[in-house]
């Protein structure tokens, strides 16, 4: 028997073992579009997410509205956001290592409790009113210290829920659903922010963290691999950069998500100075704008969940860049609150078409047991040059204006796109 034919049994018996424990049997139309929800862990896991996710987006649509609020300046917006990630481009290679090494499922328990408290502790400071920048600053900075940890151990969790052959299909759904849940979130935060005050927001999101500690304390993974637990940690890191440099797939899709991270994704940290000095909305309007490009995501989650048996990914990957791009070149240029919605769909479908579909390509492309650290190196390029990006862009908000800097980025992006694809890169790659 091959080692092909072996490992299809293998996730066969996976897919046995954990449809027939799964709480739901969904219909074959919803499970042939979503096969990673076939599994009882996806579930669990699907379910606990789809609450903590829009805790997350209360938060995010609080901080920068409390930052603009405290400061007025799109500036501290971009830096506050930015320190918030520098973590991910500090720390995150280096917990790749020993993620590799750990109990994934206990790990992350651990930083979810983590988050939880820092959250809650930013909104009780706010209602108190003991609230200044620097302490908003600090904060962020370790909120994004713990995200560097909790974020290559969940991508690298994945396949220990589900296994390898619905891997891309769990992917799409975790990016998608990660996003998609702007669709809620930001519309629940203009609410909560108007009617309650933005501390609620923060202590809201604390608390939706129960749901995704109980779904992975729930989760029994399928899929493991034994570590090498006597390999130096510096030789260990030094391993998975051989890897990734030394493999044209993973090399070309690292730098597509250091670009779009630098140059499409700030668009997101903007918007509270959009909303509020292009369109006049406040709280509510920042709050509809964020949902229309969760709408979008949802959709991109959907259609690229559908696509996962497609043989020709890359196709996905220009596609999703031309699609983002393009459309918040035209967000950047339009003034009308209504095609405002319409373009920031099509900006949501491009980039989560995009993202979810350069992650699966790199983990199927990586051994299990450099899983972590490679990903830790991507997630490296792509979460933490976003600090980079949201820097830049708040500093050409401040000279010239949000919409610019949304335009200017775009504009990057979409060049690079075309460059790379006269070069090949779409249809060359092995």
């Amino acid at each position: 028997m091959s080692r092909k034919d072996i490992e299809l049994e293998e996730e066969l018996e996976i897919t046995a073992v954990t449809a027939g424990a799964a709480p739901i049997r969904l219909p074959s139309k919803i499970t042939s579009i979503f096969p990673a929800l076939v599994h009882r862990n996806y579930q669990l896991y699907f379910a606990g997410q789809a609450i903590s996710l829009i805790g997350f987006w209360l938060q995010a649509v609080g901080i920068g509205f409390l930052v603009f609020q405290l400061t007025h300046s799109a500036f501290w917006v971009g830096t506050t956001a930015a320190i918030g990630g520098l973590p991910f481009l500090v720390f995150t290679a280096f917990a790749g290592v020993f993620i590799d090494k750990m109990d994934k499922k206990k790990l992350l328990v651990r930083t979810q409790i983590a988050e939880a408290f820092s959250a809650i502790l930013l909104g009780v400071l706010v209602v108190s009113g003991n609230i200044n920048l620097p302490l908003v600053l600090v904060l962020a900075a370790f909120h994004g210290t713990v995200g560097s940890i909790d974020l290559p151990a969940r991508f690298a969790f994945i396949v220990e829920m589900v296994g390898k052959r619905d891997l891309g299909s769990a992917i799409s759904l975790n990016v998608g659903e990660f996003n998609a849940a702007r669709f809620i979130g930001p519309t629940i935060a203009g609410i909560v922010i108007a009617s309650f005050g933005v501390g609620w927001a923060f202590i809201l999101n604390g608390l939706s963290f129960i749901a995704g500690i109980w779904a992975i304390a729930a989760i029994k993974p399928v899929f493991n691999h034994k570590p090498e637990m006597d390999v130096h940690p510096f030789d260990s890191l030094k391993e998975g950069f051989k890897f990734t440099l030394g493999t044209k797939k993973i090399l070309y899709f690292t730098i597509l998500a250091a670009i779009s991270a630098i140059f499409i994704w700030p668009y997101q940290t903007l918007m509270p100075a959009v909303a509020e000095k292009v369109f006049d909305s406040g709280a509510k309007g920042l709050g509809s704008l964020l949902s229309a490009a969760g709408a979008g995501s949802l959709a991109g989650a959907v259609f690229t969940s559908a696509m996962t048996g497609s043989k020709n990914k890359n196709a996905f990957i220009f596609a999703g860049l031309l699609i983002s791009s393009i459309s918040l070149l035209l967000f950047a240029l339009n003034k009308n609150f209504f095609l405002a919605h319409v373009v920031l769909v099509f900006a949501g479908f491009g980039t989560i078409m995009l993202a979810s579909t350069l992650n699966t390509q790199v983990q199927l492309a990586t051994p299990d047991k450099m899983r972590a650290r490679v990903l830790a190196l991507y997630l490296t390029m792509f979460v933490g040059m976003m600090p980079v990006g949201n820097t830049i862009a708040g500093i050409i908000a401040q000279k010239t204006s949000s919409q610019f800097a949304i335009g200017t980025g775009s504009a990057v992006v979409l060049a690079t796109g075309l460059f790379l694809y006269l070069r090949g890169a779409f249809s060359n790659l092995t």
